[in-house]
């Protein structure tokens, strides 16, 4: 992709970000063509924000959401500090034209992890400092994220559609936990709306980060002690209106909480 292409892409992504105003899509003469392409406007978009990176978030590592956003295979995203949230928040539901919730294990990087011709195994990378319960918002700069203007390169240029990030408290012993069966659920105001097990993180959470880990350090981006990975949904992918509160439960692995106001 050329600099100018991608510089109009990014350029048309920020403005809908910082004008909180959805795009029906980007423009067809800079569109990406491609995840690869998708990436570099990404890449493009994150330079011009000037966000702290704190790690990534991975989209689409369930089977049901691949086919939902019609994509072969999980995509990467930013995690930035000024959109991300302890639990417990509460945010202007407002502030999202989208808000679509997601439930997910949440790792904690406890080492560098540099970018290296072998990739890493799932045994190195689980060297983490904390697991957390962790909700996601997803949010896109389009009016429709389904629609025939936009596709999976675009969606993987807008930040992989995170819109924030929302994070449990951290447990040091998970490792006495099955992820790949332990249970998670979504309730919002006081209705369980969904459920799953880790299983669908790629079949294990692990390997989702594994995944994460890898695809960064390939692209040059290498994952840092202290970075926070979000391995995708367990739960699916749930709308929701501008006002209500909303927990993401792992039982005795804990729980994050949000609550949206109008």
């Amino acid at each position: 992709m050329d600099s100018a292409r991608r510089d109009r892409a990014a350029d048309a992504l920020l403005q809908a970000r910082t004008r909180n105003a959805p795009i029906p899509g980007i423009a067809e003469d800079c569109r990406p063509r491609d995840v690869e392409e998708g990436y570099a406007v990404q890449d493009a978009v994150t330079a011009r924000l000037g966000f702290k990176v704190i790690g990534r978030k991975i989209g689409c590592t369930a089977v049901e959401q691949q086919r939902f956003l019609g994509v072969d295979g999980p995509f990467l995203g930013r995690m930035f500090a000024e959109t991300s949230h302890k639990s417990g928040a509460t945010l202007k539901g407002a502030s999202f034209h989208m808000r679509g919730i997601e439930g997910e294990f949440a790792f904690r990087l406890a080492r560098d992890l540099p970018s290296r011709p072998i990739p890493y195994g799932r045994d190195e990378v689980a060297e983490v400092a904390t697991l957390h319960p962790a909700i996601e918002i997803v949010c896109t700069r389009f009016v429709d994220w389904l629609a025939p203007t936009v596709g999976a390169p675009s969606i993987v240029a807008d930040n992989g559609a995170h819109g924030a990030f929302i994070e449990g408290e951290g447990v040091r012993d998970w490792r006495r936990f099955d992820l790949a069966s332990h249970r998670i659920a979504l309730i919002v105001d006081g209705k369980q709306v969904g459920a799953g097990t880790g299983s669908l993180a790629l079949g294990h959470p692990l390997d989702a980060l594994t995944f994460a880990v890898n695809a960064s350090a390939q692209r040059g981006h290498a994952l840092k002690s202290g970075d926070i990975v979000t391995t995708g949904t367990c739960v699916g992918f749930h709308p929701i209106g501008p006002s209500a509160h909303v927990v993401v439960d792992l039982g005795p692995l804990g729980r994050a909480e949000l609550t949206f106001v109008g």
